[in-house]
């Protein structure tokens, strides 16, 4: 599994690559909890499947208030 991590100054994101719906439902489930116990509201969760069969999932956190996006995306 490949995870690239990049820190922001106004927060942080991650993209995972899952192996499959229940992980990716894990690894979601792991990040929101882990931004309810920090009080940092997410601002994206984007889920994308690509044309080779690849699933990703892509978190985003800011510490300050700011938009909340959630989407399903097959490229």
């Amino acid at each position: 599994m490949r995870r690239t991590a990049t820190v922001l100054s106004t927060g942080c994101a991650v993209d995972i690559r899952v192996l499959g719906t229940e992980q990716l439902i894990r690894y979601a489930n792991i990040l929101l909890d882990y931004a309810d116990e920090s009080h940092q509201d997410f601002d994206e969760l984007l889920i994308e499947k690509n044309r080779y069969g690849a699933i990703w999932l892509h978190f985003a956190v800011r510490p300050f208030s700011n938009r909340r996006k959630v989407a399903f995306i097959q490229a």
